[in-house]
Parts: structure tokens; C-alpha cells; sequence
């Protein structure tokens, strides 16, 4: 395998290459800072979206053991995995064994719990609108429901996390030719790895 190869990043401010990877590959994986009893950090798998101030908005149920432990220390690191592949060494004469290529966005952040209800509300319209925008929240939102959205607000946990700094990995076979990442990039379209593909030259 080919040793990874950190994307320059300045601090805490994401490309517009990383916020597409975050938009499409939006379900995380977030590790606490510490570690619990077992031994081990807390580790979770959350949908979040990108916002437009460098923080990120998601929600866990309420009594979720990342949500404890971030209520001790809030740093918690935060992990895209974004498109990957197989690479044969049959696709070009420069690549001499097989490979794995992969691109992951790894955000180290501070986590911030909602508490005003109109916040958690409005953000929990905001991520309806971001993964299901033909739904419109407003309309589940009314008084009739109000016993409904209470309830659905006293279940959960909303959060934003603020990036602090990132650290995104593109292994991309960048320390080959042209030619070979062509070679590469058209052999991962036609073995189903259109998105890798089309990053591979970038």
C-alpha cells in the first residue's frame, strides 16, 4: 500500500473539495475525547450538515454516551469517510502491487448541546430541509402536534460542533504519473467507483 498523504490545510478552514465530501458522505463517525469505563472512547455514527459559519448540526438521543462524555470534555474528533477503491496493479505499469485509495475529512471539534427549545426546533427544521427538502417541517410543526414536537424535543440531544482543526487525508495515488491516475481513473469507473474516479486527477 501507498502511505497516505495529508491534504494542506490552513487551521480550522475547510475546502470547498472537503465541504462536498462532508455534503455527500454526511453520516459520521464522532469520538469523545475520553474514555469511558469500558475503557474505551464513546463512538458514534450521526448524520450532520455542513454550515455555513465552519460548524456542523446534528442531533443524538438524549441520553447517548457521547453526549455524557462531551458534557465533561466537548473536544470530540469527527471522521468523513468519503469515496474509496481497490487499485489493481494489472491498470498500469507504474503501480507495482495492489492499492486501496480513499479520501476521509477528519475534523477536530468542539461540541456545543442546545438547550433553548426555539434553537433545537429551528435547527431540527434545518436538518429536515437539508436531507429531506420535499418535506416541509412546517407543516408537522403546528399546534395540533405540539404534544408531539415536545416530546420529540425532550427525546434528543442537538448539537453543533465547531471546527477547530482539520486534518483530511487524500491518498490518491498522487506520486504518480498523469498517465497512471488516468489509467486508474478509468478502470474505477468501469469497476463501479464513479466518485473516486472522479477525484482521482484532482
Amino acid at each position: 500500500m501507498n502511505n497516505t498523504s495529508d491534504q494542506n490545510i490552513e487551521n480550522n478552514k475547510i475546502s470547498a473539495q472537503e465541504a462536498s465530501i462532508i455534503n455527500d458522505h454526511s453520516f459520521a463517525q464522532i469520538l469523545a475525547a475520553q474514555t469511558d469505563k469500558t475503557g474505551f472512547s464513546p463512538l458514534v455514527y450521526c448524520p450532520l450538515q455542513l454550515l455555513g459559519n465552519n460548524q456542523l448540526l446534528g442531533h443524538l438521543q438524549r441520553n447517548n454516551p457521547l453526549i455524557k462524555a462531551a458534557e465533561l470534555n466537548p473536544n470530540v474528533r469527527t471522521i468523513f469517510s468519503g469515496p474509496h477503491g481497490y487499485i489493481s496493479a494489472r491498470w498500469h505499469e507504474e503501480q507495482a502491487v495492489p492499492t486501496w485509495n480513499y479520501v476521509s475529512v477528519s475534523l477536530d471539534c468542539t461540541l456545543r448541546i442546545m438547550t433553548n427549545q426555539a434553537d433545537k426546533l429551528g435547527a431540527m427544521a434545518s436538518l429536515s430541509k437539508h436531507f429531506e427538502p420535499q418535506w416541509n417541517f412546517a407543516e408537522f410543526d403546528q399546534p395540533k402536534n405540539k404534544k408531539m414536537v415536545q416530546q420529540m424535543l425532550a427525546a434528543i440531544t442537538v448539537f453543533t460542533l465547531d471546527i477547530v482543526e482539520v486534518n483530511s487525508q487524500f491518498k490518491l495515488s498522487q506520486n504518480r504519473s498523469v498517465a497512471c491516475r488516468t489509467a486508474f481513473q478509468q478502470n474505477l469507473e468501469m469497476t463501479g467507483y464513479p466518485q473516486l474516479a472522479d477525484i482521482v486527477l484532482d
